[in-house]
């Protein structure tokens, strides 16, 4: 199919021109702009995500256990990978510790309810 050249770009605008009119010719190019920038984004951002080389799994345990602040140096991945689950463990453990502490606080403060006369 070949392009558009001005003479056929000048006829197609003055048909949609005559048949949408003045006022909403402004907001379909702003329309078309719109559709065409987030197509364009969107591409850029697929052929990014293609190309971008994905972390290991070995280096995604390496990044999590420096972030509970467990040493690696010298480590297989199998140990790593232990040593994070005995700290979400001693986590989730205090955790429910925290929280049944609350509830323990909570019914030793007398209620509003108890209070009032009858």
């Amino acid at each position: 199919m070949p392009f558009l050249g001005w003479p056929e770009l000048a006829l197609v605008i003055l048909i949609l021109l005559i048949i949408f009119g003045p006022e909403k010719l402004p907001e379909m190019a702003r329309a078309l702009g719109k559709a065409v920038r987030e197509y364009r984004k969107a591409s850029s951002q697929i052929f990014e995500s293609l190309t971008t080389p994905k972390p290991t799994e070995e280096q995604l345990l390496i990044e999590t256990a420096k972030k509970l602040g467990i040493p690696t140096e010298g480590k297989t991945a199998e140990q790593i990978s232990q040593e994070i689950l005995k700290k979400a463990s001693e986590a989730s453990k205090e955790a429910e510790a925290k929280s049944v502490e609350k509830e323990v606080e909570g019914k030793e403060t007398p209620s509003a309810e108890g209070t009032s006369p009858k």
